[in-house]
């Protein structure tokens, strides 16, 4: 069982009310507490000190908190003055995963929540994980993992946090990269494979090469899965990170909770099971 904390964004819409129910869920089955965070960022020509501020904040958390009712003492709650991406991005310093929620297509580059999610996804210092208005509410204590694998670094360190969750939880993990993808003229994938299976010989490793893109892989293999992986090959930009276009897209279409590994988080295990059940 995992002690690490669970952190949700907060802000009053329905994808952050999903976002909730879906990680107390996780968190009852791996162990760890929940603290909810809502923020008010703090307007132009003004101090974190002005007056009222802070109530616009306070008042999602009440009204989150009147809605989970019993679950209410399952959560620690947190009203903070502060842009919502810096509170986040602050929490996940110590956090074992940030779970926030999106609104469905084209959310993480449009809408309020949709941005901020984009943000803390590309940015954060643990695993983020996003979900879609197509994922469960429920977390899936059996499914397999998934993950977009295309052999690089960053998609082989994704894979070993992958295979070692997977290995606590008795899971399989799948590694999958889209035919459409693959350049010409590339170099086969299976001794990188067979080389992880030598590395966790415990583990269940399964390697697919799926018609189509990756996204359209992803996405069709999420309808089983209890989480997709993506290694985000995002772009570090200032002032804010983005994430990389297959990494925005399969957020937006994936049917399971899509754990978002960026250079900051990669060496950062999630929440896990560690009974085998």
């Amino acid at each position: 069982m995992s002690t690490d904390r669970i952190v949700v964004g907060v802000d009053g819409s329905e994808a952050a009310s999903r976002a909730v129910d879906w990680a107390l869920s996780w968190a009852r089955a791996v162990g760890s507490p929940v603290t909810i965070i809502a923020s008010e960022a703090v307007p132009a020509g003004k101090t974190a000190e002005s007056p009222g501020l802070g109530e616009r904040a306070q008042h999602v958390i009440d009204g989150e908190l009147a809605r989970l009712g019993e679950r209410s003492g399952e959560v620690e709650a947190r009203a903070l003055v502060a842009h919502p991406v810096t509170a986040l991005l602050g929490a996940s310093a110590e956090a074992g995963a940030v779970v926030v929620g999106t609104r469905g297509a084209g959310a993480l580059q449009g809408s309020v929540v949709g941005s901020i999610s984009g943000a803390v996804a590309a940015s954060a210092q643990c695993p983020t994980v996003v979900l879609s208005p197509h994922s469960p509410t429920e977390f899936d204590p059996t499914g397999s993992i998934v993950i977009g694998f295309d052999g690089g670094e960053s998609s082989l360190s994704a894979a070993r946090l992958a295979i070692g969750a997977a290995q606590a939880e008795g899971r399989v993990v799948r590694l999958l990269q889209g035919q459409a993808d693959v350049p010409a003229g590339a170099d086969p994938l299976d001794p990188v494979v067979e080389a992880l299976r030598a590395e966790y010989p415990d583990a269940s490793i399964e390697f697919v090469t799926a018609a189509g893109t990756a996204v359209e892989a992803l996405t069709e293999a999420s309808h089983e899965a209890a989480f997709v992986v993506m290694a985000s090959e995002g772009h570090r930009g200032v002032p804010r990170f983005l994430l990389g276009s297959n990494t925005r897209a399969v957020v937006q279409s994936a049917h399971a909770p899509v754990i978002v590994l960026t250079a900051r988080s990669m060496d950062r295990p999630w929440p896990v099971r560690d009974d085998q059940g």
